[in-house]
């Protein structure tokens, strides 16, 4: 099939109007060309249409390649859906499946850039450069990467890290570790068991595995010894990622006297309670397993009450850490006061906020709603509306996620608010447009004079929707929702939606809403988690988050050097998976849970 027949399909109007009036100046086209980009293009396809099959291609490529620099990608990736390839040189096979590829990668078309890279033969592939081998491996990766096939993206990076040019190594090496430090410590043994691993992929796998558990730095430590010992030809050893060396290259912060501040009575008294609950317990086992002899020191926030005191009385007493606060106001009374004279891990945040010495943790909202956000576009969701309280942190989630979300590229297309006493069928139905719907069935049969079976509609924009809401509250919005015509618009939601245990009853109108939550509430419980489930009868409460809350700030202080080396580093807590992010903030990265059946589910799990 000819070029010109399928011409509607490849360009505007403007260029098929030009074909039709310069078939009396063909002879003057191949010496003068125009300094229009589509005149260009029109030039080269009619040039394409009398050429040999070779220069034909050459042409159509060039046309393609101007297309592309004027954001023209889907007519470029038909025109070049016309070359034969069986008829081309290997030079120019290679040429038209890179340029194809790079077209649909640039539209986050992985399967189409796969599709395009497979068309070429075996022989060519084997046969180009090592540059052009590279760049097309470095395509593959990018393809399954749009196709979110990770370990398809990582199996491809490790082949290419056993030729990459020396300018390339570090980074390729970067993108390797970020997708291994992705993957769960049970999939990585899997992984390394695999018979026919190469050289290559086992080094990478058994690397990961020995900087897995974080938590115990002397047996990560000399795990890491091990593997330098058995794989001193492996690409990783000669040039380590930049978060794995920033990280064997810090120390880790000691603490022979640590202060635990925070309020001993008052409104805050009970969750501080459970907090150093939790933090005590994880520092007892720490001592019966040799691995601190540090001194604990309690200090109330509620009588020292401002910076000055707190580091005075700090100095004193020899503290050479403290952990806290906890109310959010003497948090950012720390942060106003300056540089922090000791380190200070406190147990609340202010966003946007930060001073040296001061890293900031807590249970922030904010963390779940950018996962959410991200998590929605990740799957393709890229028009959403947002539902939540009108309290403080249902706007503080609101925010969070819409400034995300719209970083990310995507639209907020209504942002609503509820309360206790809010009517959610009509704040729903004016959310959904389903009440105009029921408006314009009303007013057609007043013009009709009688009233026919008409089916409402909802608005037809809305890729998924972002709720942050209490059990009680989601059990009614979620049926109200499917009354409205959206029970099949994915949900995603914050934690607070779970109540931590168990409710198949009452959690059947909760069914396909996907939320996040911490370990704690999500995955097998840990030790310390069980030998607090056999003192308290609350820790698979919301308020049992605490616990896992005071846990982490004991397993976590050790190492805010070695995290804040790198961004990409990262140990696994009780609270989520913890990093530290800008400002000094500890980002928590928490588990995906759907519920099924009215029980929830962590994704991934065997069920």
């Amino acid at each position: 099939m000819t070029f010109p027949s399928r011409l509607s399909l490849l360009l505007t109007a403007s260029v098929t109007l030009f074909l039709a009036g310069c078939g009396s100046q063909q002879s003057n086209i191949a010496t003068q060309r125009s300094d229009d980009p589509m005149q260009q293009v029109a030039e080269l396809i009619q040039q394409a249409e009398t050429a040999a099959p070779i220069k034909a291609a050459q042409l159509k490529a060039e046309a393609a390649r101007i297309l592309i620099m004027q954001d023209r990608q889907e007519e470029a990736s038909r025109l070049l859906d016309e070359v034969d390839m069986q008829l081309l040189t290997p030079a120019l096979q290679f040429e038209i499946s890179e340029l194809k590829a790079r077209t649909a990668l640039e539209q986050q078309d992985g399967q189409s850039a796969l599709r395009y890279l497979q068309q070429l033969p075996p022989e060519t592939t084997h046969n180009l450069p090592a540059e052009q081998q590279y760049q097309l491996g470095e395509m593959q990766a990018d393809a399954y990467r749009y196709q979110q096939d990770t370990l398809s993206e990582l199996q491809q990076l490790i082949q290419l890290s056993s030729y990459s040019p020396a300018d390339k190594t570090q980074a390729l090496h970067n993108r390797i570790w970020t997708l291994l430090t992705q993957i769960p410590t049970d999939q990585l043994k899997q992984l390394s068991l695999r018979p026919d691993n190469s050289y290559y992929q086992q080094g990478w796998y058994e690397l990961a595995l020995s900087a897995a558990n974080p938590l115990d730095l002397s047996q990560q430590n000399k795990q890491m010894q091990q593997w330098e010992i058995l794989w001193q030809s492996h690409p990783a050893q000669q040039t380590p990622p930049d978060a794995l060396r920033a990280i064997t290259a810090t120390d880790t912060l000691s603490a022979e006297h640590i202060a635990l501040y925070l309020p001993m009575s008052g409104n805050l008294e009970k969750p501080a309670e459970a907090i150093t609950t939790g933090f005590m317990t994880a520092y007892y086992n720490a001592v019966k397993a040799g691995r601190t002899n540090a001194k604990i020191t309690m200090l109330d926030s509620t009588k020292i009450s401002n910076p000055e005191q707190l580091y005075q009385v700090a100095q004193e007493r020899g503290i050479d850490l403290i952990i806290g606060p906890l109310q959010k106001e003497l948090v950012e009374s720390l942060i106003s006061f300056g540089p922090a004279p000791i380190p200070t891990l406190t147990l609340n945040t202010t966003p946007g906020r930060q001073q040296a010495n001061v890293y900031q943790f807590g249970l922030a909202i904010e963390d779940e709603a950018i996962q959410a956000a991200e998590q929605a576009w990740q799957d393709q969701k890229k028009q959403v509306l947002i539902y939540t309280p009108d309290t403080d942190w249902g706007a503080r989630s609101a925010i969070a996620f819409k400034q995300r979300f719209t970083e990310l590229g995507g639209t907020i297309l209504d942002s609503f608010t509820y309360s206790n006493d809010t009517n959610y069928s009509e704040q729903i139905a004016t959310m959904l447009g389903t009440q105009k719907s029921n408006e314009r069935d009303t007013q057609l049969s007043r013009i009709i004079g009688e009233r026919p079976e008409f089916e409402s509609r909802r608005r037809q924009d809305v890729d998924a929707i972002f709720l942050s809401a209490l059990p009680q509250t989601a059990r009614q919005i979620k049926p109200t929702l499917a009354f409205h015509y959206a029970g099949n618009i994915p949900v995603y939601a914050t934690s607070q939606i779970y109540t931590g245990t168990e409710s198949a009853i009452e959690d059947q109108d909760l069914n396909g809403i996907r939320f996040v939550a911490t370990p704690w509430l999500s995955v097998a419980p840990s030790t310390t988690h069980l030998q607090l489930a056999q003192l308290r009868d609350d820790t698979n409460s919301r308020f049992g988050r605490l616990y896992a809350l005071g846990i982490d700030a004991f397993g976590l202080f050790p190492y805010l050097a070695q995290l804040s080396a790198s961004a990409s580093a990262k140990i696994e807590g009780e609270t989520g998976s913890l990093s530290i992010g800008k400002y000094n903030q500890i980002v928590r990265t928490l588990n995906w849970v759907t519920f099924k059946q009215g029980i929830a589910q962590a994704e991934g799990a065997n069920n």
